[in-house]
């Protein structure tokens, strides 16, 4: 069977695959596009391919650079990796979620997972996020210990700006209860102003976050549709449609 494909896929003439490709391609951004008159079946369509093909995909992924080449170790050398079979006796029982008389026998499985799941998630904080904003925040603000001159300054009034608007920001998650006197008063006027000025940082934040992503969404946009300019088109053309 493969032998008569390949001979079918030779006797085809030059550039047909590219043109196949484009026209596939072409309907399937279509398709995408056309949510743009609601969820009808055509973008359904397309939406489910996509699933499909990128679930078959992972699964293809998976098994070929993951999961054979340590079942080939485990098999070589079970005494040096004999961790690899833990592991996989994990993953067998984690398939005993789909039967409900034996689903307990996931538990085990699930309790790994979601336990490291949340010791990497907080240690990626810690180190990818917390301590990084800790050590910006302790950088000293004298002009003379970054060369001195404009350079110098410039640097010293980032890492001042760097300081209070990182207090500002935890101001504005410091909740207290109002207390009497002049410099209670004066203390609550303050964390209230820098609260203000954190959650207007906040703001911005997210501000320029989501313009971040309507940046991505419109590159994508725009390079779909000058695909289907440029490469779709004028073959509707050679067609004379």
């Amino acid at each position: 069977m493969q032998d008569v494909l390949v001979t079918i896929f030779n006797q085809l003439p030059a550039g047909f695959a590219d043109v196949v490709g484009i026209w596939v391609a072409a309907l399937l951004t279509l398709a995408v596009l056309s949510y743009i008159f609601g969820n009808n079946p055509v973008f359904r369509l397309a939406q489910y391919l996509f699933v499909g093909v990128a679930a078959g995909y992972a699964g293809a992924l998976a098994w070929t650079q993951v999961l054979w080449p340590r079942l080939l170790l485990l098999r070589a050398d079970p005494e040096t990796y004999w961790p690899l079979g833990i592991f996989f006796l994990l993953g067998i029982l984690l398939l005993a979620r789909g039967a409900r008389p034996i689903t307990a026998l996931a538990d085990l499985p699930l309790g790994v997972l979601f336990g490291v799941g949340a010791a990497l998630a907080l240690g990626g904080a810690l180190t990818g996020t917390l301590v990084p904003q800790v050590q910006a925040t302790i950088k000293p603000v004298n002009p003379s210990l970054y060369g001195g001159g404009l350079a110098g300054w410039a640097l010293a009034i980032d890492a001042a700006l760097v300081i209070l608007g990182t207090v500002a920001v935890f101001s504005a998650f410091h909740y207290s209860a109002s207390s009497r006197g002049f410099l209670s008063g004066v203390r609550s006027a303050v964390r209230q102003g820098a609260g203000s000025v954190g959650r207007g940082l906040i703001a911005v934040t997210f501000g320029a976050l989501l313009a971040g992503a309507f940046l991505s969404f419109f590159a994508i946009l725009s390079s779909r549709i000058a695909f289907l300019v440029s490469d779709w088109l004028p073959l509707l053309g050679q067609l004379g449609l």
